[in-house]
């Protein structure tokens, strides 16, 4: 008999669960909003990787120029691999130019991300076709 009461108050908790819930198409609304907010993160974490494959070719044929960037700012806009992807404004140092803005955004290992600090000097790979492409070289910190 023990067995059937309990039964009987988990359908009553549940029907109270369900209407103290909202309804279902805001519920759906929800849940679509955080959809679109996942393929927003996702979408950035494809064009960071799609930076470092860039970059990292760059470097390795030749083509991408090293630069001297400061850090003016960070802050964390995901997660890839448990590692935060960062977003980075950086003032990139050109040779025989002032000094220009740029915006990027790379993974960094939750080892490094503690080192990093608005005001640091790194080097990056700059694209020479696009001077704002920037990947910064995370491997001596």
């Amino acid at each position: 008999m023990g067995m059937f009461k309990d039964i009987r108050n988990l359908q009553k908790q549940a029907r109270q669960l369900e209407n103290s819930m909202p309804p279902v198409a805001e519920r759906m609304a929800a849940a679509q909003e955080r959809m679109a907010t996942a393929n927003q993160v996702m979408a950035a974490q494809t064009e960071a990787a799609n930076a470092a494959a860039a970059a990292a070719a760059g470097l390795a044929n030749g083509t991408a120029v090293r630069r001297t960037v400061m850090i003016s700012n960070m802050r964390q806009v995901g997660l890839i691999n448990f590692d935060p992807l960062v977003e980075f404004e950086l003032t990139v140092m050109a040779d025989g130019m002032p000094p220009y803005p740029a915006t990027t955004q790379q993974p960094v290992s939750q080892m490094q991300i503690g080192r990093l600090q608005p005001g640091m000097m790194l080097q990056g790979a700059v694209d020479p076709t696009n001077p704002t492409a920037v990947w910064l070289d995370l491997s001596g910190i």
